[in-house]
């Protein structure tokens, strides 16, 4: 085979490879990724204050006298990053304290701790929970993706989501 009819083969062969990507990953992918987008987002640990009696003594110094660790606060993204993405991001700028553990059973992170407040810290049923426009998903923040606008609310519960607005739907006894 010639030279030039290689380089021919060659274009055709990376032209098809394209069409083919294309057509399988919709022209580029997701439509709804790599936009810049813009939402609010709010840390309360508030609940804990009428709880301060069951929060571990040491944990104490960790609770804002309004229970608010960050104000409503209005943050870029790009669509396609998650809730958790988010609040990774805005929590490394801001200087608060993140801990998460990847749970492969979910394919999610679950936050365990933000500004020094874990689960179980305030009782039994208490840990970080999250809202997206007053509704709290049942998946894991790092399976949300929110669109532009979207209102974010992570919050710290005392009693397994009675004292945020979200009941616990467990199994009826």
């Amino acid at each position: 085979m010639n030279q030039k009819r290689k380089k021919w083969l060659a274009l055709l062969l990376s032209l098809l490879l394209l069409v083919c990507g294309s057509v399988f990953t919709g022209c580029g992918g997701d439509s709804s990724s790599g936009e810049p987008a813009t939402c609010t987002i709010e840390i309360s640990c508030a609940t804990v204050l009428d709880h301060m009696e069951e929060l571990k003594e040491t944990k104490k110094e960790f609770v804002p006298e309004d229970g608010q660790i960050l104000k409503k606060t209005t943050v870029s993204f790009t669509t396609g990053e998650s809730v958790f993405d988010i609040l990774k991001a805005i929590c490394g700028e801001k200087g608060i304290q993140i801990s998460s553990k990847y749970t492969p059973l979910y394919n999610s992170y679950y936050v365990e701790g933000i500004n020094q407040l874990y689960e179980l810290d305030c009782g039994k049923n208490s840990g970080w929970m999250y809202s997206v426009n007053g509704t709290f998903p049942n998946y894991g923040a790092s399976a949300y993706k929110p669109k532009d606008g979207d209102v974010i609310l992570w919050v710290y519960t005392c009693d397994l989501g009675n004292d945020v607005g979200n009941p616990y739907q467990g199994d009826e006894k």
